[in-house]
């Protein structure tokens, strides 16, 4: 750029005889070595020609090296550089500060030292990781810290405009002259831009800067440019693929009549208009573009301002479609504020009512999304939305919160906590206030029964989190308690991981993935059907699809949780003086004499009508770790029979 800060002296050149004398002084020289890094010379011994070093970076101090060593090997720098600062005994505590508090202060020093006033990114990040080593605490991950450190110093960088950051990696950074006038020189900036995408956070900054200093950029002829690049990108989407690029182009309008409304009048008339971007969006378009501009309440209020001028009399229906949108039930979608805006706006707009009526009837379809619920759970108690709240407290919300929590939990990859979980496990009264309302009748135990095999077989919870939540129910219904512990007796569920045989796992997973990609999406698809025909409180189809949606949903839960517990197993690992997993054996009982063979298999590979055992079934468990000749007594059910191991052989051995 032609505003490149020169540094005609450059870098002072020091040879190692200037190291020796510097170290004669009682000073510390510096070097750099290949392998060690950064070494700070402590002393030389001129009969011997040995210098003695520390270097930091491996810890290692008072190394002795032959200064011959030093030639073609070793680099001898700059004593006054920042590098040679950062290790410095009297200036480490200086350049400390400055990497703490004014990381552009570090560069614009490290770029001072060079003869051009620039560096590639690779090169300034070596420079800027030593300097930033001399100043880690003890024991901190270099990698890690630096990563850290390096990602906020390069955000602060983009806002001094002393520094030219590149755009690429491995570009140059460069020390630039202060600019006479920051709007002539952030359109010069704009106009250079690479991409679209660099135009735009140009603009964000010439619209967010102080008028009094870009005012000079404000012109007519630069309306027309921006105007220009804007109608170009909206052109592009007439052929793209996706329009994920709407978002960006509204924020660019939204921006280019910030910053020219104090010099062009009208300026919101001007094509490309905001509303003109609202005339493209399809019902996915609007979520897309509402989920990706900045949560604001004034952005918020001002995309919904749009849709309400453009659609006319049916732009509510536009900002329930929003508010029903699958995509904003993400996790990572941020959709908090989106929510709760639309929905004051909504009410500002006379819909309370309609919002009611709207939010009642997703209840009972269970289309209500997760941040929705969540808006209603952290609202109940509040007078200005009482009408709209009150009458979703009941037994239903509950019901919608799990089967939100437990469809987010088997689609999201992100091991973070789903958000409408931990609401309802930090929120320790809401359970009790669905329950038991203050106003109303309390839930009837068979309903409560149902809500809490739910919640047991709910993905969305690990084991201890589902016994806090159980004993909140158990407040409630003290019954509860009893229903846990039947469904929580069976042997797969009390294993914490389940040996199998290849062939076992396999068919336990061709069948979750039947249910996943054939009978699932078809119940959906009859469920979708089955609104279609009506009243859904007297649609029999429905209810039907529905059931078998939820017992579908069960089992994918179960196999999903069985699965991740399985280790597969060829039972080659069986002894054969023991009985254990993979044992064959004979038996003599004690009842009648008779000897009886048996195989101990994988937990899914018990075929009792053939004596081939589970060894989690309740009488394998009782054979385990018996030797030959050893008698003993099983119970089952209350019926004692004793047992004599006659033989034990592998299985494998066998087949």
């Amino acid at each position: 750029m032609s505003n490149k800060a020169l540094n005609p002296q450059g870098v002072k050149i020091n040879s190692l005889q200037a190291a020796v004398d510097l170290v004669a002084t009682g000073q510390p020289a510096f070097c750099l070595h290949q392998t060690w890094g950064i070494g700070v010379i402590r002393a030389y011994d001129e009969a011997t020609k040995r210098l003695t070093v520390d270097f930091p970076e491996q810890n290692k101090k008072g190394h002795v090296m032959d200064s011959a060593f030093f030639l073609g090997k070793i680099e001898v720098i700059n004593a006054n550089g920042i590098v040679a600062k950062a290790y410095g005994d009297t200036t480490k505590s200086e350049i400390a500060n400055m990497v703490a508090n004014d990381p552009a202060g570090v560069v614009k020093t490290l770029l001072a030292e060079f003869a051009t006033g620039e560096c590639t990114s690779y090169a300034l990040e070596g420079h800027l990781d030593r300097i930033f080593f001399a100043s880690l605490p003890a024991g901190k991950d270099r990698l890690t810290a630096f990563k850290a450190w390096w990602t906020k110093a390069r955000a602060a960088l983009r806002k001094d405009r002393a520094i030219l950051v590149p755009e690429r990696k491995g570009g140059l950074y460069a020390l630039l002259e202060a600019p006479k006038d920051l709007g002539e020189d952030l359109f010069a900036q704009y106009e250079g831009a690479p991409n679209f995408e660099r135009k735009l956070a140009l603009l964000e900054e010439l619209a967010s800067s102080a008028s009094a200093e870009t005012r000079s950029a404000a012109t007519s002829a630069n309306l027309e440019k921006v105007s220009a690049d804007l109608s170009k990108e909206i052109k592009k989407l007439e052929t793209a693929r996706n329009r994920d690029n709407l978002p960006a182009i509204l924020g660019g309008i939204w921006n280019r009549d910030k910053f020219f409304r104090s010099a062009v009048e009208n300026v919101e008339t001007l094509s490309p208009t905001a509303s003109e971007i609202i005339g493209l969006c399809t019902e996915s378009d609007l979520a897309l573009v509402a989920l990706n501009i900045p949560h604001t309440s004034e952005k918020i209020r001002s995309l919904l301002e749009l849709v309400r001028v453009h659609h006319n009399d049916n732009w509510a229906e536009r900002a329930f479609d929003l508010l029903r949108n699958r995509d904003i039930g993400g996790t990572k979608s941020g959709s908090a504020k989106l929510v709760s805006e639309s929905i004051a706006y909504l009410c500002d707009q006379e819909l309370a009512s309609a919002v009611a009526a709207r939010f009642a009837q997703w209840l009972e379809t269970r289309e209500l999304r997760a941040p929705v619920i969540i808006w209603i759970i952290k609202n109940r108690d509040s007078k200005k939305y009482a009408d709209i709240v009150a009458p979703l407290i009941n037994p239903s919300l509950l019901g919608a919160i799990l089967s939100s929590i437990d469809t987010e939990s088997l689609e999201s990859n992100s091991t973070a906590r789903i958000p409408l979980a931990n609401e309802l496990i930090k929120d320790k009264e809401l359970i009790a206030n669905i329950l038991v309302p203050a106003h109303g009748k309390k839930a009837d135990s068979e309903t409560i029964f149902d809500l809490t095999r739910t919640m047991m077989s709910s993905q969305g919870f690990d084991e201890m989190t589902k016994k806090a939540l159980l004993s909140r129910l158990a407040k409630i219904e003290p019954h509860v308690q009893r229903l846990a512990k039947s469904k929580h007796s069976g042997s797969e569920a009390e294993e914490k991981e389940l040996f199998v045989s290849q062939h076992s796992k396999e068919e336990k997973e061709r069948e979750h993935e039947e249910i996943v990609k054939v009978r699932l999406p078809a119940v959906k698809e009859a469920i979708q059907v089955a609104k279609e025909h009506g009243d859904l409180r007297e649609n029999s189809e429905y209810k039907m699809a529905r059931q078998d949606h939820d017992t579908l949903s069960a089992r994918r839960a179960e196999l999903d949780g069985l699965l991740k517990k399985a280790r597969v197993t060829d039972f080659n690992e069986a002894k054969a003086d023991e009985i254990c997993i993979g044992s064959s054996i004979v038996l003599r009982r004690g009842s009648d004499e008779a000897e009886i063979a048996y195989d101990i298999l994988g937990a899914w590979d018990g075929k009792p009508e053939q004596n081939i055992l589970s060894y989690i079934s309740p009488l394998a468990k009782q054979f385990l770790n018996h030797k030959k000749g050893e008698t003993f007594t099983t119970n089952i059910n209350g019926k004692a029979e004793s047992w004599t191991v006659v033989r034990i052989s592998r299985w494998v051995d066998k087949r």
